[in-house]
């Protein structure tokens, strides 16, 4: 398990930062389903949707793009 450090600043400057939702569009490789599911944009870029495998049990290869 790693640990992050932060400042009091780098807390301050995350916490100012809106965070936006975003639609995210994920197909599954293996079976081909389809998932639209809403996430949270952090900081930096990078979305977080709850989502960790598909039906078919696959937890790896997938298309991940951002709905407009």
């Amino acid at each position: 398990m790693q640990v992050d450090s932060m400042t009091l600043h780098d807390a301050k400057n995350e916490i100012s930062v809106p965070s936006g939702r975003v639609k995210i569009h994920i197909r599954c490789r293996q079976c081909g389903e389809v998932f639209i599911l809403r996430g949270v944009k952090d900081h930096r870029g990078h979305v977080e949707t709850g989502f960790r495998r598909c039906l078919c049990d696959n937890d790896k290869d997938f298309d991940i793009e951002t709905v407009s």
